[in-house]
């Protein structure tokens, strides 16, 4: 086999550790379904983290989410507080975390970039001074990640602006209201539609059986595992995998393993096919998910390897039980 898989199954203990009960969270079926290391990561890194803990996190957030607003009002900031990330559609890997608290300045000057990057010093001096953060990070210069306690978990404070589309001034909906977000160390901007491309990747799920979101979780999986850094994004994954029409991702729980390969042939095609690449378009269908920023390619590829080396790897070991991806395998 390709990798070591008693030390992916180790990683993924790890990332489902609560540490009130002091014990990893992980299904009946983990323990009791008598599989390989290989067949049992795979399964286990599809399954859903028990929403409860969501709302651990989601209080943690809004401690934070008040102690900005508390400090920004004092500064003069008009800003409004919206949440983003895996935790909103439930393709979160990390029993804690994986959530992020948009931060959106709402009368923004005729020189946004400089509005951004003010409220990003800003925010950093802010989240600076709380003792109570294991750490503050704001090295790649879009988005400030803490290291927050109680529980420990990494939340991300996003410094944006409202961009309101054509559909939301019509509308006054705001599931079409988008956002501007700064990438100032490649002096970039991204604009796009947070709250639509959510909600079409969770009705997308529920009319596939929960299989999008379970593929999602274990790309992620693979990502935070894999020896190599694979720098994309959880929207730019979920965006590949809404790509995939619905008919071929709706199969039956017992069946999931067949989707492998058609998770497998996308990320070739979008790490081989450059048009494509460059044409994929978000959920929203309003951006390119890797607009301007041809260097992803690469990191498509990384991840189609390590994903088709896990297919190779359950494949080997299914046939030493005269069984294939398309057997039949219960994991309740």
């Amino acid at each position: 086999m390709d990798h070591d898989y008693s030390l992916f199954v180790e990683n993924l203990k790890g990332r489902r550790y609560d540490e009130a009960l002091r014990e990893q969270v992980l299904s009946e079926a983990f323990h009791q379904s008598g599989y390989s290391d290989c067949l049992r990561y795979a399964l286990e890194s599809m399954v859903e983290i028990d929403p409860s803990y969501a709302y651990k996190v989601y209080a943690n957030s809004r401690k934070i989410h008040e102690m900005i607003s508390t400090s920004l009002k004092k500064k003069g900031y008009d800003v409004d507080y919206r949440y983003q990330g895996a935790l909103k559609t439930y393709t979160n890997i990390l029993l804690y975390g994986d959530v992020e608290i948009m931060v959106i300045k709402k009368n923004v000057s005729d020189k946004p970039h400089t509005d951004m990057q003010t409220l990003a010093m800003d925010l950093l001096d802010v989240l600076s001074k709380d003792s109570t953060f294991k750490s503050v990070d704001y090295s790649d210069k879009t988005r400030i990640r803490i290291t927050a306690q109680k529980p420990t978990c990494e939340i991300d404070i996003l410094p944006s602006m409202w961009i309101n589309s054509a559909e939301y001034l019509k509308t006054r909906n705001e599931i079409y209201r988008g956002i501007a977000e700064f990438d100032f160390a490649n002096k970039k901007v991204k604009k796009y539609l947070p709250f639509l491309n959510i909600a079409r990747i969770n009705s997308r799920d529920h009319h596939t059986n929960g299989n999008l979101k379970a593929m999602s979780r274990l790309l992620k999986s693979l990502r935070a595992d894999h020896d190599e850094r694979i720098n994309l994004r959880d929207s730019e994954i979920n965006s590949m995998l809404y790509s995939i029409p619905e008919a071929e991702l709706s199969v039956a729980p017992n069946k999931v393993l067949t989707l492998l390969p058609v998770v497998a042939n996308l990320l070739n095609k979008i790490s081989t096919d450059t048009a494509f690449f460059s044409n994929l378009v978000s959920p929203s269908e309003k951006d390119r998910v890797f607009g301007g920023r041809p260097e992803k390619q690469k990191e498509v590829g990384k991840l189609h390897s390590v994903f088709s080396s896990l297919i190779s790897d359950l494949e080997a070991d299914l046939a030493s039980n005269k069984k294939s991806l398309a057997s039949e395998i219960e994991y309740l």
